[in-house]
């Protein structure tokens, strides 16, 4: 053999050999980098999970904080109208109309009014307590709770 030969072949093995090791190089980095991503991945997940359900909660505490705002400023508004339309129409007619404030009120005192203990209509029969009575259902019984076993 020719050393020009020989110096062909060291040179066309050594391009294989380190062709083979590159690509097993290449492998065993990739198997690393895709386990550390998927450990990595998994706290980047839990944490941009938990900064987005701050965020939502943050959005929804201030929607029921604005909603409250509005029902408040609504239901002014709307005992300022009632007002207005009381006072307009005294100027009209003769026709009183009274305004939200005296309005709740009354409702408030008829309310108080007419609350009564509830009545008992149920049927019965002589002395027997009804059954909105304290110590209906209740009877005193003296049997025991087990079932007597016998053989």
């Amino acid at each position: 053999m020719n050393l020009e030969e020989f110096n062909i072949i060291v040179f066309i093995t050594g391009i294989i050999i380190g062709c083979v090791a590159t690509l097993a190089l290449k492998s065993f980095i990739a198997k690393n980098n895709r386990k550390q991503t998927d450990s990595s991945s998994n706290i980047i997940t839990m944490k941009t999970l938990q900064q987005e359900l701050d965020s939502k909660q943050v959005i929804i505490d201030n929607f029921f904080t604005d909603s409250n705002q509005h029902l408040s400023t609504v239901e002014k508004r709307l005992a300022e109208l009632r007002n207005c339309l009381a006072e307009n129409a005294k100027q009209l007619s003769n026709v009183t109309v009274e305004s939200s404030t005296t309005a709740e009120q009354n409702l408030s005192s008829e309310f108080s009014d007419s609350v009564e203990p509830p009545r008992d209509y149920a049927l019965k029969h002589g002395k027997e307590p009804g059954m909105l009575s304290e110590n209906f259902g209740l009877e005193n019984r003296d049997l025991d709770l087990e079932p007597k076993r016998t053989m």
